[in-house]
């Protein structure tokens, strides 16, 4: 499931590493999927009229953890099984799970941008409308489309392997395929979450969004979430970089490169699923505070924040 390994499932780990793995994967799958649509039914059951965007993005996210968690008994049964399914279906695999994946990040991003825009520059975000923001949403599982491309066209299964796993030309390609990865899926995301929020929680003192500890509570474990649970991935990445590059140097500082990589690609697969797993715990009650907070009043009290500014 790794992106910056050899193979999205690592079939030459020690036993006892793919039981671990598999056994904290199967336990996000069946704590995650129930979870993500408990979330999808709640939200849509109690909301009477259309929700709102924010609700819309709770939707987004639980729709894609839960796209991503369907995947995981795949991987779980080629962790000890190999790849046995076929070249087309590690292609399909690959996209749905990047896809869930990417689709995931840039939600929590334009969660954060959503409530910096309609917070500080209300009138801004009112001029979208209801069109607007279903352009938006359609937008988001475009761009997420587009960041999957190159996992899908750098993945295929090779004559006599049991492994989907990444393949590319020359080291550049790979070199180049992981930046864009690492900058694309995590700094670009993360840098404009962490300054959206910030920004909005240094001009206004008390809003919508930050009017109670746990609303604040709910933002910061967002930001701190997003770094823990995907930072992992992204090390992993580095490394592989890393190992690329100091190919020339000597043997046992590539051999140290691929030891530390590979004992933490366990760790960043199950990181990247426990935060799909995670995503209902952290939203659930603030949908619940959105959605019984009026339209109205909640428009009246941006106005006044943003008066007094």
């Amino acid at each position: 499931m790794d992106s910056s390994s050899n193979s999205s499932l690592d079939s030459t780990s020690p036993d006892s590493g793919r039981l671990i793995s598999s056994t904290v994967l199967g336990l996000c799958c069946a704590l995650g999927l129930p979870g993500n649509i408990a979330v999808l039914v709640v939200i849509l059951r109690r909301t009477s009229r259309r929700p709102n965007f924010t609700l819309c993005l709770m939707l987004n996210l639980a729709s894609s953890d839960i796209l991503c968690l369907a995947t995981v008994p795949v991987w779980i049964y080629t962790l000890q099984q190999g790849w046995t399914l076929g070249r087309a279906a590690c292609k399909i695999a690959t996209f749905l799970l990047y896809l869930s994946l990417n689709a995931n990040v840039l939600t929590v991003t334009l969660l954060g941008v959503q409530r910096y825009l309609q917070v500080l520059y209300p009138q801004m975000w009112n001029r979208l409308g209801r069109k607007g923001e279903a352009v938006l949403l359609l937008a988001l599982w475009g761009l997420a489309c587009a960041l999957t491309a190159p996992a899908v066209a750098t993945r295929d299964v090779r004559d006599g392997e049991l492994k989907c796993q990444r393949h590319t030309g020359s080291d550049a390609e790979r070199v180049a395929v992981l930046v864009f990865e690492i900058v694309l899926w995590f700094v670009v995301p993360f840098s404009v979450l962490v300054t959206s929020y910030c920004r909005l929680h240094r001009r206004v003192n008390q809003t919508a969004l930050f009017s109670s500890a746990k609303m604040t509570w709910l933002v910061t474990s967002v930001v701190v979430a997003f770094f823990i649970l995907w930072i992992p991935v992204n090390i992993v990445k580095v490394l592989a970089i890393a190992r690329i590059v100091l190919q020339t140097s000597p043997p046992e500082v590539s051999d140290a490169l691929l030891r530390h990589r590979n004992a933490l690609v366990r760790v960043a697969r199950c990181f990247m699923v426990f935060n799909c797993c995670l995503d209902p715990f952290l939203y659930a009650f603030a949908s619940r505070r959105i959605r019984e907070q009026p339209k109205s009043s909640l428009r009246g009290e941006i106005r006044m924040q943003v008066t007094n500014i």
